[in-house]
């Protein structure tokens, strides 16, 4: 079997398949990654694939003033007509002519996102010329304002492999006929369950209360501005309880936002630090997480530490973590006490709702190689 991985993050999609990758090269198959991290601005990781011993194939450089994937407002909004246009021209003159020449070949092609640009267009192509694709859920699943009308998992896979039966029970209501949903749990929490218990434990006595925030101005919740200033009620209102609690607050961004955005911000309330760039390290850093729309939320519970949420205007409290006990509602508006969240560590079931328990690299690799 010829296997192609389609990634196009370097970080969270490579922690998802590099343990699949290998065990399947294991087994005899011949495995390569394709990489379109550049897409992103971001470097494909090419010395983790030398120093495994993997092939892959990357995407070239996009030139500094084009960025058809994500979120500049330079060509509209996520629907905008410009950008529609723009992500066809770059579909038909570049990125084509790239995955033809890339994936032809290949029995079968292992994607994390089916849905989302250039997803979309990958998996139509796919589709076109008979190559079965499977799809590997990549993050957590609510309705985004900017979702097209392909939602995510629905664009016809062989199977969609789900972290967990919650996931797997939302996928059986949307998928395509003929497309199977099978529970794998995930590598990458995998990984980071293993890394948790393998960290020091926390000091005990300087208590921390980490802000985990993500784009959510990308995803069309809201402007750039409105995120803030969802932000910036959060912090002033919060200030007073950690302050008199003695709790020091910090900060750790999505890596395409700017921390010092928030840490000025922050800083008009009360002294505010940056959290470590890795999300294990700045989870384990903290006694509390808040959030507002990633999958932090679970990695948080999975670490055991309680959440507070904060009320998107218009959109609520987005995905199902109001359903845990450890999860407290923080409202655009009103009062609120962070009090609760300290004291007993976050119980665990809800966690497992969400990430089977077992191997998932093992499960992911008997799935693809069937």
């Amino acid at each position: 079997m010829r296997l192609a991985i389609l990634i196009t993050n370097p970080n969270h999609h490579l922690e998802l398949t590099i343990d699949v990758a290998k065990l399947i090269k294991a087994k005899g198959h011949q495995v390569t990654y394709i990489s379109l991290c550049e897409l992103r601005r971001m470097a494909s990781p090419e010395d983790v694939f030398k120093s495994e011993g993997l092939d892959y194939i990357k995407f070239g450089s996009l030139p500094q003033n084009l960025k058809p994937s994500s979120g500049k407002q330079t060509l509209g909004k996520s629907d905008s007509k410009l950008r529609a246009l723009v992500r066809l021209a770059f579909w038909l003159l570049k990125l084509k002519p790239f995955i033809k020449k890339s994936l032809l070949g290949f029995d079968k092609v292992l994607l994390m996102n089916d849905a989302a640009f250039p997803g979309d267009k990958i998996c139509t192509w796919l589709k076109a010329n008979s190559i079965p694709f499977y799809l590997l859920q990549e993050g957590i699943r609510f309705p985004l304002p900017n979702e097209t009308e392909t939602k995510y998992g629905a664009n016809g896979a062989e199977k969609v492999m789900a972290w967990g039966e919650r996931s797997a029970k939302h996928f059986r209501t949307i998928v395509s006929p003929g497309t199977e949903v099978v529970v794998t749990g995930s590598p990458r929490f995998n990984k980071f369950l293993e890394d948790v218990r393998s960290y020091p434990v926390k000091d005990a006595n300087k208590k921390v209360l980490g802000v985990f925030t993500n784009p959510i101005d990308d995803q069309g919740f809201c402007s750039h501005e409105a995120k803030l200033e969802l932000f910036e009620r959060f912090v002033q209102r919060a200030a007073p309880q950690l302050k008199g609690m003695n709790i020091q607050l910090g900060i750790k961004c999505h890596p395409r936002e700017d921390v010092q955005e928030y840490l000025t911000i922050a800083n008009k309330y009360l002294p505010t630090i940056e959290l470590p760039k890795s999300t294990v390290e700045a989870i384990l850093a903290v006694d509390v997480g808040v959030i507002m729309a990633s999958t932090v939320g679970l990695e948080l519970l999975g670490a055991k530490r309680k959440i507070a949420q904060l009320e998107i205007p218009n959109y609520g409290y987005v995905f199902d973590y109001h359903e845990s006990a450890d999860v407290l509602k923080i409202p655009v508006e009103g009062d609120f006490d962070l009090s609760v969240l300290f004291g007993a560590q976050a119980e665990i079931s809800y966690f497992y709702e969400h990430i089977a328990i077992g191997n998932a690299a093992q499960r992911i690799t008997s799935v693809l190689t069937e």
